[in-house]
């Protein structure tokens, strides 16, 4: 996320979609630590399975989404003051 696209946004459009980023970012957390523990009890009971190693590989995401989520709220700061 660039930092002109961000200045081009009006205050309501960059906290609703700092919102809406927040709440997908915790969604995404919830559903790869479900899967994660359910791809361990998986391993436990059948043996080991290559699938563990999909909520490691998704959660890459997770860091961008929390780098665009302190971009946005240092522009709704800068505007703010």
């Amino acid at each position: 996320m660039n930092q002109k696209e961000l200045s081009g946004l009006s205050l309501q459009e960059l906290k609703n979609k700092h919102t809406a980023i927040k709440i997908l970012v915790w969604i995404l957390a919830i559903v790869l630590m479900g899967s994660f523990g359910f791809f361990i009890f998986i391993s436990i009971r059948d043996g080991l399975t290559p699938l563990i190693a999909v909520p490691f590989a998704l959660a890459t995401i997770l860091p961008l989404n929390f780098k665009n989520l302190k971009l946005i709220k240092t522009e709704i700061a800068s505007r703010t003051q």
